[in-house]
């Protein structure tokens, strides 16, 4: 964290560091504050904005009317909201406000975060059972949910504190939404909010396009959990980086990214969204594809690995993503597992990384279980035989763009179907924000799944669209049927061909 942004303590302590080593600089502030007023040292720990705050953690001045935080987890968007609060209700100026978060119990929460941030000297009480919290000024926050949206509407308020946006009910987070805004509507009627990114949600988009269109009036403070780092615990920065780093997830609840589906990206959001069914009765085959890293250590590949299967009307269905960063006995040992419990067909495994080590890392841990591994050609259909585990070995060739061009026209094609209730949110962010370009680095779940639905579905790898040379007769044939149909249609073929707006002369 570069002292530019972080609070006057955080670049005072820096400085002192600086100058005089961290042993030097703990001696120094505990002289300052030894020969301070007790009671000046307590007060100093409410000093919020002159003391503890970060730039991006002070509401702007002005007359704005909305101000929320669009960040990574952990950033400190709920201190300053409650802090900003707090400084509202003692000046007078907010009398009633509306809070909610995702749920009763969260909402809950967030009243528990208006008394743990409040001074001594202006301490409100959290009246439970009425769903209130009262400051000793007569102030109050009713405390409401998404979940029930009507309760929403009985009172008018000052202000509102919407918290967790993200992660709203799909179901009532529209009408929960508009119902604050109609009740929002005395004194300054300002809006704070804050949420983690969430691709394409519906409600952070709008917030994100008043900003851009009047950023004076909705101000959206951006930024990581990186910014928060001298709050978090020694060491859990790096090993979330460890965990989530490069993912979707990481980009999101580290970086505060908010993605968004690419124009140019392999599968369009629609065909996936067209294709979604519900389990079915009945799965001909089964299979899992696996992606291995040669190691899980920070900055590493992911290992992808990705289930799927198909129907009796051939449909492809993805049943389970379970990518991560793992160590080979790890992914070696969910294979197996999934293997067993799905009563799966066959492992398809891409060996580019690790060669013969990968089946034999595979064949020493289903050992340990009494499985065999058989190893199979690509072209065999093997069928589940228990306690054999079949292996189909395959070493991608060409650009990736290439080879996940099949997987892109299966999609287009409504031929690939995510299971509904199924957890498959990183793997779909990474089939529509990835671009297919030259050299591009494809995910590791994305080659899984690739190689999964060549084999389950049949798809040859890098062939030739023999439809392409048809693409345009449709068209061609509507206009010519609506101009057979009208008044002065032409008297033969030939003529209506010429009335085709690009076509040769006969």
């Amino acid at each position: 964290m570069q002292p530019d942004g972080a609070s006057p303590a955080m670049r005072v302590a820096h400085r002192l560091v600086q100058s005089l080593g961290v042993d030097g600089a703990h001696r120094a502030i505990d002289l300052v504050l030894d020969g301070m007023p007790v009671v000046d040292v307590a007060a100093l720990a409410y000093d919020w904005k002159g003391t503890w705050a970060r730039p991006k953690q002070i509401p702007p001045a002005g007359s704005w009317r909305s101000w929320g935080f669009l960040t990574g987890r952990g950033f400190g968007k709920s201190r300053s909201i409650g802090e900003h609060v707090h400084e509202e209700v003692e000046a007078g100026r907010l009398m009633s406000l509306g809070l909610c978060a995702q749920n009763e119990g969260k909402s809950a929460e967030l009243a528990k975060v208006l008394i743990d941030t409040a001074p001594p000297w202006f301490l409100p009480e959290h009246l439970v059972t009425d769903g209130l919290v009262v400051w000793p000024n007569g102030a109050k926050a009713f405390i409401r949910t998404p979940e029930a949206p009507e309760a929403i509407r009985s009172e008018n308020h000052e202000a509102c504190w919407l918290s967790e946006i993200q992660s709203w009910p799909v179901a009532t987070r529209e009408e929960a939404y508009s119902n604050f805004l109609f009740a929002t509507r005395l004194g300054y009627a300002r809006t704070f909010w804050d949420a983690t990114p969430k691709k394409r949600h519906p409600i952070l988009t709008r917030f994100l396009k008043r900003a851009e269109k009047d950023p004076t009036k909705h101000i959206v403070v951006r930024g990581t959990m990186y910014e928060n780092a001298a709050n978090l615990g020694a060491g859990v920065l790096a090993d979330l980086e460890t965990e989530f780093g490069g993912t979707t997830k990481g980009r999101e609840e580290l970086l505060g990214e908010m993605l968004d589906a690419s124009e140019n990206a392999l599968v369009d959001e629609d065909w996936i969204e067209h294709s979604r069914r519900r389990m079915p009765e009945r799965i001909v085959r089964r299979a899992l594809a696996i992606d291995p890293a040669v190691t899980a250590r920070r900055g590493s590949d992911r290992t992808g690995i990705v289930e799927g299967g198909t129907g009796v009307d051939g449909q492809g269905y993805v049943l389970g993503d379970y990518s991560g960063k793992h160590e080979p006995h790890e992914w070696a040992e969910i294979l197996l597992d999934r293997y067993v419990k799905g009563h799966c067909d066959v492992v398809i495994v891409e060996t580019n990384k690790g060669g013969a080590l990968v089946t034999q890392t595979l064949r020493a841990a289903a050992k340990e279980r009494g499985l065999s591994v058989v190893v199979v050609g690509e072209k065999e259909r093997p069928q589940h035989t228990p306690g054999t585990v079949f292996v189909v070995e395959v070493f991608a060739r060409g650009p990736k763009e290439d080879r996940a061009q099949p997987l892109a026209t299966a999609y287009e094609r409504g031929r690939v179907s995510h299971v509904i209730g199924v957890e498959l949110g990183e793997l779909e962010t990474l089939l529509t924000t990835w671009e297919p370009t030259p050299g591009a680095r494809s995910p590791d779940a994305l080659d899984a799944l690739t190689h999964l639905m060549v084999h389950l579905l049949e798809l040859a790898p890098g062939s030739v669209d023999h439809a392409a040379g048809f693409k345009g007769i449709k068209e061609i044939a509507e206009k010519l049927v609506a101009r057979g149909r009208s008044a002065e249609r032409p008297s033969n073929l030939a003529s209506m061909l010429r009335s085709y707006q690009g076509a040769p002369k006969i």
